[in-house]
């Protein structure tokens, strides 16, 4: 066979070979963002060219005589490449750190592996000459229809295991040193491990536990390590929870005193306006009533409203954040109003980025205000109609240059600052369906976050 003759019988393989990567990427990690045209493009142009390469790789490879190398000396170098190209295909469509990425080749491969073990059992050990066309034919059987029938078996499976929440509970956290060296060796190793299999196997013919080994060893090292990161978020729930408990009994205590002080100075008005009342000055008992009401609403009612609108805020990540800001706003003496139209339970953008973000946006709103007697921070969080809307608004008091925000090193307080809003928007380039907007109106800088949640 000619090396063009090779390459054509490699193309279709090739083909599906990258169907299953892609779809078990989308069942793993979720969809692809959505970020621009030009992404997806490049997207299509990558797997064009991870076809392409691939192809011309495994045809040299074959046509060098390099996979009849000794214990499988070309496929395994053939395995290494096929990682390393999937790590920077995924690394174009969804920009996850290569440790991830690393894991999840890892596994991909193990999962191809698993389907095409499985396809292997009907023609195990067997030898095709494609110079015979009857061979050759079976061969493209094999190879077109069998493997890929099991392939689609695999992806049943991981679609049936929700294997993508177990990749959700794992993917935000560290992979020990161990574990990255281990699925690194992973081709070696399943070599080995597939030589010692096949010793014990002579008698019995062909045996595919190799890939069914390793696929239960990543499996269990996804678990174990969701299972840490759900005991850390466990105890960070139970960290935020304490101090909820603490800020909520701080400003209960704040409102009984408030209260007690309020009530030792009733006496004293109802005084004032029970004279009043004898003189029959209707006029200033209805003023005096209304000047009560305006300092309870000052001294106890603005409390109230602000425990009111936290107790609608339900993500536990988002409280904590909002009654550490709070307390740091409070000892600052800066002023800020705090609304939540709705019960705000979820959103689509990962709370740990949903934190991150909204604290950059309060820290610049915070930095601005600090030491004015006159700055004021607002604050509202809507949830409806499948948005959910973010803005945070305060007091501006210096000149934006609306074309620079947002970019590295620029910042109205000066040289070296303006990272935070840069890695706010790097953030969110992570997420599709979400709209940051930047405007000034009435003498107020606002920042506004809106994310569509269907």
């Amino acid at each position: 066979m000619t090396f063009f003759d090779v390459m054509c019988g490699n193309f279709i393989s090739v083909c599906l070979d990258t169907l299953f990567f892609v779809s078990a990427s989308i069942l793993l990690l979720g969809r692809i963002p959505n970020k621009n045209r030009k992404h997806y493009y490049t997207i299509f142009g990558v797997l064009i060219l991870y076809i392409v390469l691939g192809d011309l790789v495994a045809s040299i490879f074959f046509k060098a005589g390099l996979f009849a190398w000794p214990h499988n000396g070309g496929e395994l170098i053939y395995m290494y490449i096929r990682i390393a190209a999937l790590m920077l295909c995924m690394r174009v469509m969804y920009g996850k750190p290569y440790t991830t990425l690393l894991a999840i080749a890892v596994f991909l491969n193990i999962l191809y592996e698993v389907g095409w073990n499985l396809s292997d059992v009907f023609s195990a050990n067997k030898i095709y000459n494609l110079s015979i066309l009857s061979e050759r034919r079976e061969y493209m059987f094999q190879e077109w229809v069998v493997t890929p029938f099991f392939l689609v078996l695999v992806l049943l499976l991981l679609y049936k295991t929700n294997a993508r929440k177990m990749m959700e509970q794992w993917e935000g956290q560290k992979l020990e040193p161990a574990v990255v060296v281990f699925l690194g060796l992973y081709p070696p190793l399943g070599q080995l491990v597939q030589e010692i299999v096949d010793i014990s196997a002579r008698e019995v013919g062909y045996n595919p536990a190799t890939a069914f080994i390793f696929l239960m060893i990543v499996y269990m090292i996804f678990i174990h390590t969701g299972r840490e990161g759900i005991q850390q978020k466990r105890i960070e729930d139970q960290n935020v929870s304490l101090v909820q408990q603490g800020a909520y009994i701080e400003n209960l205590e704040g409102l009984q005193r408030e209260v007690r002080r309020f009530r030792h100075d009733f006496k004293n008005m109802m005084s004032g306006m029970y004279l009043q009342a004898e003189e029959g000055n209707l006029e200033a008992i209805q003023n005096y009533i209304q000047e009560m009401t305006e300092d309870f609403d000052l001294q106890v009612g603005s409390q109230i409203r602000l425990m009111n609108q936290l107790a609608n805020i339900r993500m536990t990540e988002v409280k904590g954040l909002f009654l550490e800001k709070m307390k740091t706003m409070q000892e600052a003496e800066i002023h800020w109003e705090l609304e939540v139209l709705k019960p705000f339970e979820k959103t689509r953008i990962r709370s740990t980025d949903l934190c991150r973000c909204l604290g950059i946006l309060l820290d610049n709103a915070m930095e601005e205000v600090r030491g004015k007697n006159d700055g004021l921070i607002h604050i509202m969080i809507s949830s409806q109609s499948g948005y959910t809307t973010v803005r945070v608004k305060n007091t501006l008091y210096s000149a934006v240059d609306f074309h620079k925000i947002g970019t590295p090193g620029y910042s109205t307080k000066g040289k070296d600052r303006g990272i935070g809003l840069a890695n706010y928007k790097k953030i969110l380039e992570k997420y599709e369906k979400t709209l940051p907007i930047t405007t000034i109106q009435d003498g107020c800088f606002i920042q506004e976050l809106k994310i569509q949640e269907a």
